[in-house]
């Protein structure tokens, strides 16, 4: 059994683990002269992730083993739970997502032609696979399926776990404000954006670990993952901008809020659309 402030640690660990490989990555190869958005470095990028993940889901996989758990399970990574988890999470997550989704739908964003347009711009562009796909996948692989499980087997309250590990989630992504300050960034506004940026990180993974661990799948973390960075932080300077239906807008918003919170309990339950731990 490890201490809690060393089950912390090593969560740390596995965020340094991902930052540094992806930055690795980047610097072992041919110099490039571009930004983190530049293709190349993207790709190099995306390397790094998944080298990252890999090597995070083994070491957990080989401690989990050590101490007699079974690590497939959890770790999440039981294929029969997958579909339940996913269209559970997604289905909370858009119910979250009402207020956006409605504005969007007044933008005329899901029409087919600008749908079909904006699928296949997405699919040509590396930035989309690495916000929409990889980045997903690795990072919820990293922090849910192989940090999770330590706090899990280590007899750490469930609801520490969910307050707690993805702290570690949201340190992971400090380096983007480092990385803006080196490239002569103004500090104050990179600060700030640092701040906001913790917070929704840290926000989501609570929300994360808490779909982890009540559907006993990494697959609906995943998929409320790439939801969240498709739409984004929620823009409520937008309300205004539509007076037609502002009341309105602003009535989803808070519905969309309180139906996910009144929804997230009955619906990961053990029995109703996720199956008994067995």
């Amino acid at each position: 059994m490890l201490s809690f402030l060393s089950v912390f640690a090593v969560s740390l660990l596995h965020a340094a683990l991902y930052v540094a490989c992806i930055y690795a990555a980047v610097a072992l190869g041919p110099p490039v002269d571009g930004n983190r958005d530049h293709p190349l470095v993207i790709r190099r990028r995306m390397r790094g992730a998944i080298a990252a993940t890999l090597l995070s889901l083994a070491a957990t996989a080989l401690i989990l083993r050590r101490g007699s758990h079974g690590f497939v399970a959890l770790m999440g990574l039981d294929p029969r739970r997958a579909l339940a988890s996913s269209g559970v999470s997604l289905l909370l997550t858009a119910t979250l997502y009402l207020g956006p989704l409605t504005m969007d739908h007044l933008d005329g964003a899901f029409g087919w032609d600008r749908l079909r347009l904006s699928v296949g711009q997405a699919l040509r562009d590396p930035a989309c696979w690495r916000n929409y796909v990889v980045g997903p996948i690795t990072e919820e692989l990293v922090f849910r399926s192989a940090v999770v499980p330590l706090w899990v087997a280590n007899g750490v309250d469930p609801l520490v776990c969910v307050l707690v590990s993805p702290l570690a989630f949201a340190v992971a992504h400090i380096h983007h404000a480092v990385a803006s300050i080196w490239g002569g960034e103004e500090v104050r506004r990179v600060l700030l954006r640092m701040v906001l940026q913790l917070v929704y990180t840290a926000v989501f993974g609570c929300y994360a670990v808490g779909l982890f661990l009540r559907t006993g799948s990494v697959a609906g973390p995943i998929v409320a993952h790439a939801f969240c960075n498709v739409q984004g932080l929620p823009s409520i300077g937008r309300i205004g901008e539509n007076a037609q239906y502002k009341y309105v807008l602003w009535l989803v918003h808070v519905v969309g809020l309180l139906g996910m919170l009144v929804l997230f309990e009955p619906m990961t339950r053990p029995g109703v659309f996720i199956a008994n731990n067995k």
